[in-house]
């Protein structure tokens, strides 16, 4: 199926099993979907591609970051204290600078500042079928807030999370934030917005 010139090519060819059925991140649980997955999105560490055995490395992350341990009272532990002292570690990740979204027409600004397209009624969108249509994209820097509010996603009530419960025992106050939303949701509408922050 692919052009006879490209066999003497470094190029990879793939096939997928069954159609993705998410590229949410928060959703998608099967390799097929990570495999384009890890295309879109730029995670703060990846292994590194040759070492092994595996070795994380920063991605969008500065540098890989440490923990720092504490006991239950809150009181800092040296790096090479026993795990059973420990309670609970806080690891602090800080993002690389200039990290830019793709252009997209949601970043879409006027000169005010204010976005183009976030209040748009049914009868704007005639004519577009595709996100060239937009007239208009923009951009915007990577911040770590953004990394916050998608780990936050996987509380949400109405976004099947396979990885919520394991991800509740390691990030403290997940399962609260998953109780507390869906209180927030109960009753309303599957289509109410829930304010992640």
């Amino acid at each position: 199926p692919h052009p006879a010139w490209e066999a003497c090519a470094n190029i990879l060819y793939s096939s997928f099993t069954e159609r993705p059925k998410h590229l949410d991140p928060v959703q998608s649980y099967s390799e097929n979907e990570y495999s384009l997955i890890a295309n879109i999105y730029q995670p703060p560490l990846q292994y590194h591609y040759f070492k092994r055995p595996y070795e994380l490395v920063p991605f969008a992350a500065t540098e890989v970051p440490r923990p720092q341990f504490f006991d239950a009272k809150g009181k800092r532990l040296p790096d090479t204290a026993d795990a059973k002292d420990v309670a609970w570690s806080d690891y602090v990740i800080r993002i690389r600078p200039g990290i830019l979204y793709q252009p997209h027409p949601a970043f879409a600004k006027d000169v005010q500042g204010r976005y183009i397209y976030h209040d748009i009624k049914p009868g704007d969108l005639a004519g577009v079928h595709a996100i060239g249509d937009f007239k208009y994209t923009g951009t915007r820097e990577l911040l770590a807030s953004d990394y916050v509010h998608q780990l936050k996603r996987l509380a949400h009530p109405r976004l099947h999370s396979p990885i919520m419960q394991l991800m509740g025992e390691y990030i403290v106050g997940l399962k609260e934030l998953a109780e507390e939303l869906a209180k927030a949701a109960k009753g309303k509408p599957n289509d109410a917005f829930l304010d992640l922050t």
